[in-house]
């Protein structure tokens, strides 16, 4: 499995959708801890993430760095006035994706997080997300962006970051209504038509939408649809290097799939609409290379 994926991003570098890379050698972390917390708290948190306080580089997040992203966007209870959540974040090897566990974080989800970070570009690290109660974890995505932007010494593309806080919300508040699985879901089935809706006029997108929740049997509202639809077009605006994140956590998730072939079936299968939508020639590339019972 491992050398088919390896020849599979070799692929990807080979037609040129690969970023430069953002470097950040396995084992380098960052812990960012809310501005907000007793020192009771601190400790306590400190304990969770496993290290010694001052063995690791701190970054502080606030209120105020949350409220640049969600003010507006979040409601006031959810977004709150203090900055409590925190994160331990560690560089793991290229290709290792994403690791993620939470604790006493009841909005956003593992999965969530994953998705908006990926979105962001941010594809190989362990990540302990944790608060001292149970709270939304807003302020530990700014928090992540933070100690990424702090670990390699590049500031992520503003625009891939607002996708991704965009992202979690459209998620989370769909998951409130359906739940999470059906909403992850949902905005997966998406992202994985873009192709198709690049082309599409806005009431056809909106149908297509449609027509994937209710694969679900979920029938979303109008601001449900209208949210989805404005989170379509924003991800029609990926860079080459976005496209290429997604591709990359196809290739994990292909990995991780409990039957081979299935996994290598379902991961080739996307790719290969992927190519046939920029050029038919990649396609037969793409066969001639990987096509048959190889």
């Amino acid at each position: 499995m491992k050398k088919f994926l390896s020849i599979c991003l070799a692929v990807l570098f080979a037609v040129g959708v690969c970023p430069a890379a953002f470097a950040m050698e396995p084992g380098e972390a960052r812990v960012v801890m809310g501005k907000d917390l007793t020192a009771e708290q601190r400790a306590e948190i400190y304990a969770y993430f496993g290290i010694e306080e001052g063995s690791v580089k701190e970054i502080i997040v606030t209120n105020a760095d949350e409220r640049q992203y969600f003010e507006g966007k979040l409601p006031e209870e959810k977004l709150g006035y203090v900055a409590r959540s925190c994160v331990y974040i560690k560089a793991t090897a290229s290709g290792s994706g994403l690791n993620i566990e939470t604790k006493n974080i009841n909005y956003c989800t593992e999965e969530m997080y994953r998705n908006a970070l990926i979105t962001a570009g941010i594809t190989d690290a362990e990540i302990k997300i944790c608060a001292p109660y149970p709270m939304s974890g807003t302020a530990a995505l700014t928090g992540i962006y933070k100690a990424y932007e702090d670990m390699t010494g590049i500031l992520l593309d503003m625009y891939a970051k607002d996708l991704g806080i965009e992202e979690l919300l459209t998620t989370g508040q769909l998951a409130e209504m359906v739940g999470s699985e059906d909403a992850l879901a949902i905005i997966e089935d998406v992202k994985l038509i873009l192709d198709e809706t690049a082309q599409m006029s806005d009431e056809d997108v909106m149908q297509r939408i449609r027509d994937i929740a209710e694969d679900y049997d979920v029938t979303l509202t109008d601001e449900q649809l209208s949210q989805i639809f404005t989170l379509c077009r924003m991800f029609e605006g990926l860079s080459a290097e976005e496209i290429q994140q997604r591709l990359v956590n196809l290739a994990n998730s292909a990995q991780k799939a409990a039957g081979f072939a299935g996994a290598v079936q379902e991961f080739v299968s996307k790719v290969s609409d992927f190519f046939e939508a920029i050029g038919q020639f990649f396609v037969d590339i793409w066969n001639k290379w990987f096509g048959g019972n190889d």
